[in-house]
């Protein structure tokens, strides 16, 4: 994975400094490997592009609580569809959240249920789904493309893949990246009481799920919780 600075990530994100240190002071900043915080001040790496243009391109449909919970709290499989989607680039791959069941007081659905893959797996799944509600989708492969152009135009190579399938020889490689990578930016989150608090209530919640297809997926790099 390639690491970028904090103007090359904001650059190609296409966000401003001020916009998104508003969505840190708010909470709502969502990095890969379950954290909302890079290990080293100013140190990003690529992946943590996907991950912010995921929650960002999430948050129309379902508000800022619920992208950044999503993001944060499923990376092991967000992170496989974007391994899947660099794979194969001849098939878009897409990340959904349905809405199951009605709660009439609040004017919502009782339970977000999230997915990802192609169109065909994706609808296969809600149509398994009980008493779904509706659903929406977000093109991870899409915002690849889109990542990589501007990344271009600014001047950045981003030619790398963002992330392997687990069937990849070169996935354990990247495991070992990510094992460290996680460990040292856990342990910058649990020195900061305020964001290790909220990262923790957003691992409790139990109204976020993962469709039954993927629920006993053999994911190596399984990051529920942050305890």
């Amino acid at each position: 994975m390639q690491i970028l600075t904090r103007s090359e990530f904001l650059e190609v994100l296409n966000i401003t400094a001020g916009a998104f240190d508003q969505l840190q002071h708010g909470g709502h900043v969502a990095l890969a490997f379950g954290t909302p915080m890079p290990a080293r001040p100013g140190r990003y790496f690529d992946l943590d592009l996907v991950a912010m243009a995921m929650m960002l391109g999430l948050t129309p449909f379902i508000g800022r609580e619920n992208s950044t919970a999503i993001v944060s709290g499923f990376f092991h499989q967000w992170a496989s569809a974007v391994g899947r989607a660099e794979a194969d680039q001849s098939v878009d791959f897409f990340l959904a959240v349905g809405g199951v069941g009605w709660d009439a007081n609040k004017r919502r659905p009782t339970l977000l249920v999230v997915t990802h893959g192609s169109v065909t797996e994706i609808a296969r799944d809600f149509q398994s789904t009980p008493d779904l509600t509706g659903f929406f989708t977000i093109n991870i492969s899409d915002i690849i493309r889109r990542l990589r152009a501007r990344a271009r135009g600014a001047g950045i190579d981003l030619r790398h893949a963002f992330f392997f399938p687990p069937e990849d020889p070169r996935f354990d490689e990247i495991v070992t990246i990510v094992k460290r990578e996680r460990d040292i930016r856990l342990a910058r989150l649990r020195r900061n009481k305020k964001k290790l608090a909220t990262a923790k209530a957003r691992a409790r919640r139990q109204d976020i799920i993962l469709v039954s297809r993927l629920e006993n997926a053999n994911f190596p790099l399984e990051m529920r919780g942050v305890a």
